[in-house]
Order: C-alpha cells, then sequence, then structure tokens
C-alpha cells in the first residue's frame, strides 16, 4: 500500500465550480480584488465568528500587514521559537526586533513561563501560534500576560483554520489573526492569506497598507508607507469552494486524529492529544519519537520499505537554531539564548499523514509500518520487519 504525504481535497464538483466561474471572470476582466474576493473575505469572516476579514497575497503578507498596523518599529515582538520563520520574518521586515520563547514539551506551544520572564517594556506585540491546528490550553494567561503588559495579542493561526475553544474559533481570540492558505493548509487557495479582526481601526490601516499605502484605492494618493500585498481573484474563486466544504473537511480530519489516538495508545511513539474541551483544526497530526531514535534514517526507511512518506514536521528545525541570527544578531531583542524544550521537540518530533480522503485501512498500515521500521531502527536484527502485518 502506497500512503502519500498529501491530497488536497478538491473534487468534480470543485473543479466544475471553479471551472464555471474562471470562465465568468475572465471574460469579465477583473483580475484582483474584485467581487470574489470581497465573497471570500465575508464567508471567512463569518466561518471565523469575526465581523472583518482582509484577504492578502499570502500568510506571511497577512503577520506583516497586522505588525505594520501595529506600527511595531523600534519595539520588540514575541514569537514562540518552535514555529516557522515566516513568524519572524514578518516583524522583523515592520522593524521590530525578535524576542524567541521557548514552548511546552506537551503541546510544542509558547511556554507562558518562559514569555513572562522575557517580555520587555517594549514589547508591542506577542504572536501565539497554533502549532498543528491546536490552539494552546495556555492562550488565556498568555493573552493576559501581553495586555497585562501593553502589548497586543496576536494569533499566527495558519494552521488553525475552524480550531474550536470555548471561547470560540481560532481568528477571534486576540486583537488581530492572520491565516496562510498555502496548499498545505487545512483551507487552501493555493496561494493566499487572510487577516481577521474586530478592530475597524486596524482593518482600516492594514486596508490602505495592502494597497500601497492608500486609503482610498486608485486615488494615487498614498498617506501610509506600503506595499503589494493585494490578493488575486483566481484565488479567492478557490477559497469559495473550499468554504463551501470547510465543515466537512473538518469533521474528517478530526476523524482521521482520534483514529491514529486509537492505533498509537500504549506504543512507544506519544501522539499529542487534544486538550480537553478542545476541537483542534489538526493540520498536523503531531507526535514523538522516543529518545536517541535518528528520525531521517526512519523516514527513508519507512518510505523505502512501506512506500509511507512522513508529512513534514512542525518544526525541524529550532527557531534559537537558525542561522539567521547568527548572520543577523541586530534582529534580536536580546542575546540568543539555548531554548532545551524548542530543540527536544524538534529533533523528536514526527507528523503523520493526515487529510480528509485517508482511510482508516490506510491509516492502521501507516502505524504498524512506523512501528515495525521504530522497532528495526532500535534495535537492528532483533525484531522481524514484517511482524504486524
Amino acid at each position: 500500500m502506497e500512503v502519500p504525504i498529501l491530497k488536497i481535497p478538491f473534487d468534480e464538483v470543485d473543479a466544475d465550480f471553479i471551472c464555471d466561474n474562471l470562465k465568468l471572470m475572465l471574460l469579465g476582466g477583473k483580475l484582483a480584488m474584485g467581487e470574489h474576493s470581497a465573497a471570500f473575505e465575508r464567508q471567512f469572516a463569518e466561518f471565523c465568528g469575526m465581523p472583518l476579514a482582509l484577504g492578502c497575497a499570502n500568510g506571511t503578507a497577512a503577520l506583516e500587514l497586522i505588525f505594520r498596523a501595529l506600527e511595531v518599529e523600534g519595539g520588540s515582538v514575541a514569537i514562540p521559537a518552535n514555529t516557522f520563520m515566516a513568524s519572524a520574518m514578518a516583524p522583523i521586515a515592520a522593524g521590530a526586533k525578535i524576542i524567541l520563547v521557548d514552548c511546552d514539551p506537551v503541546y510544542f506551544q509558547m511556554c507562558p513561563d518562559d514569555l513572562e520572564r522575557k517580555i520587555r517594556p517594549d514589547t508591542k506585540a506577542v504572536l501565539l501560534v497554533h502549532i498543528g491546528g491546536i490552539v494552546s490550553p495556555a492562550w488565556e494567561r498568555i493573552r493576559d500576560i501581553a495586555e497585562k503588559n501593553g502589548a497586543a495579542f496576536i494569533e499566527d493561526a495558519a494552521h488553525a483554520h475552524g480550531a474550536e475553544v470555548t471561547a470560540g474559533r481560532a481568528g477571534s481570540l486576540g486583537r488581530a489573526a492572520a491565516f496562510s492558505f498555502f496548499p498545505t493548509k487545512v483551507l487552501t487557495t493555493a496561494e493566499g492569506g487572510m487577516v481577521t479582526t474586530a478592530d475597524k481601526g486596524l482593518y482600516e490601516a492594514m486596508s490602505a497598507i495592502r494597497q500601497h499605502g492608500q486609503e482610498r484605492p486608485g486615488s494615487n494618493i498614498h498617506q501610509r508607507f506600503g506595499l503589494n500585498y493585494r490578493p488575486s481573484e483566481i484565488h479567492a474563486l478557490l477559497g469559495l469552494a473550499m468554504m463551501k466544504k470547510a465543515d466537512w473537511i473538518l469533521r474528517r480530519r478530526r476523524e482521521t486524529a482520534a483514529v491514529y489516538d486509537e492505533l498509537l495508545a500504549g506504543t512507544e511513539i506519544s501522539p499529542v492529544l487534544a486538550p480537553a474541551g478542545q476541537k483542534p483544526a489538526y493540520y498536523k497530526y503531531m507526535a514523538l519519537l522516543p529518545e536517541s531514535v535518528d528520525r531521517s534514517a526512519l523516514k527513508a526507511r519507512l518510505k523505502e520499505e512501506f512506500q509511507v512518506s512522513l508529512a513534514g514536521e512542525v518544526y525541524a528545525v529550532s527557531g534559537d537554531n537558525q542561522p539567521l541570527w547568527n548572520n543577523h544578531p541586530e534582529y534580536l531583542a536580546g542575546p540568543l539564548e539555548f531554548l532545551p524544550i524548542s530543540r527536544m521537540v524538534a529533533a523528536r518530533q514526527i507528523c503523520l499523514p493526515l487529510y480528509p480522503d485517508i482511510t482508516p485501512e490506510m491509516q492502521d498500515y501507516v502505524v504498524k509500518s512506523l512501528l515495525n521500521v521504530l522497532r528495526a531502527c532500535s534495535w537492528e536484527g532483533l525484531v522481524e520487519t514484517k511482524i504486524l502485518l
């Protein structure tokens, strides 16, 4: 059995909807910031339970729009060390310095104790990244630390379309939230991003910044510094197709995660289980390997012997271990620290394939294959690699 890393959930019905509307769009001649972009913004705002949403070119642009509108230049922004580097690049591009915060060992999220130790008088924002589509159980404490210190609490929800906690969905928990629609994401438009917020002033600032600083698009009058972060109509059309099946996608991802929970119970692999009272989006199904396992060798053998490909980790290199900081120490708000939990997570984490079309039979094969390879790698020559299959 071959199990691919990813299968994007577009089908024949989606293809017909997209192609029919694409023809009308091409004949109509409106390819940027038209009716599809506006409709996608409205539907996504409603999906998140927010009054306002602003489409843009990609998830990194969504983050940068937020930080430019917050005017973080000259201050610092706290981010988790366990994140994709776009979470750092966006505030740097907006003129801020970075505070790297260690993560917790259970959910791989920003550690509130480390944040409380490191937050500074010049910290203008705290960015909580919902790693793997799970919202940190400590999100309210992290929000309170930020607000107590006069910093905006911002969500990087690139992994978390539709993730739910008691207070609401990801995208509705902070002053603003950034989403990505890259092909690997829970909802995809190939490329694209979105900001959600209830702050009308922030929304208006971001609207101008995404259009070269024009408060009235097309006026040729530039009140602010801005660049081109505009969304395209083509990508928005894909987004509208996604919104039609968003609830189904989330339901299937949660059902798939529940199967993995059961299959991994009592094994050598430690899965990241959903926090109590939460419905994650399951961008990734995350787990920890036992200590001292060579992950690269394990993944290569799993692919070669069983045709099973594991998804990319979130993330395989800890933020404090990135060469950027040695090359540009001026981007950091303080001296670079070794962050032990983030390093451990980066070394031991794996992500199992998870997408709406994967079947329980495929998942059973993934786990049995993984356990075979894990045991063979740990005790080479003592375990027959076919005992479970």
